[in-house]
């Protein structure tokens, strides 16, 4: 009887290793994902920051274009360490964007052929430092129209390595 008693006990206290083992496992995999939800949360938020600066920096582009720029046009290729000092980007509410005028297009896409169209290229950057978004669109404005601006094609510009 006490020899049983000694193998009841062990396990017991086996089984109740083995369900501790489990719940540690299940409370870190609910750490992790809980840290990947923040992460998606705070991108998905740098995301819609980074959209908000592209239309506020096309609307400006609207107000007071920029002067067309010297070739070859690049974009800038500093987008993803803007800090807010540097001359040429402009402030926005919840970024940063920079402007720059293409000069004349007669071939814009989604546009009628021989219309004549002024091409813009807008880069805006999201405020968050740790989830930032670059994007850029380009815009077509018609000669003579101030108050609408087409946007042609956009992306996403991921950080180079």
């Amino acid at each position: 009887m006490r020899r049983q008693r000694g193998i009841v006990l062990l396990t017991g206290l086996l089984l109740s290793l083995l369900l501790g083992l489990l719940a540690a496992s299940a409370l870190h995999d609910a750490l992790r994902l809980a840290r990947s939800t923040a992460q998606l949360l705070v991108s998905a938020q740098a995301l819609e920051q980074a959209e908000a600066t592209l239309l506020e920096g096309r609307d400006r582009l609207l107000r007071a274009p920029p002067r067309p720029c010297a070739p070859p046009c690049a974009p800038p290729a500093e987008a993803h360490d803007v800090r807010g000092g540097e001359a040429a980007w402009q402030r926005a509410e919840q970024g940063f964007f920079f402007l720059q005028n293409l000069g004349e297009s007669t071939r814009a896409v989604h546009v009628p052929e021989d219309i004549p169209v002024r091409l813009f290229r807008v880069t805006a950057v999201s405020q968050h430092l740790t989830a930032r978004h670059v994007l850029e669109a380009i815009y077509a404005v018609e000669a003579g129209q101030k108050t609408r601006a087409q946007r042609i094609v956009w992306r996403q510009r991921l950080r180079e390595q």
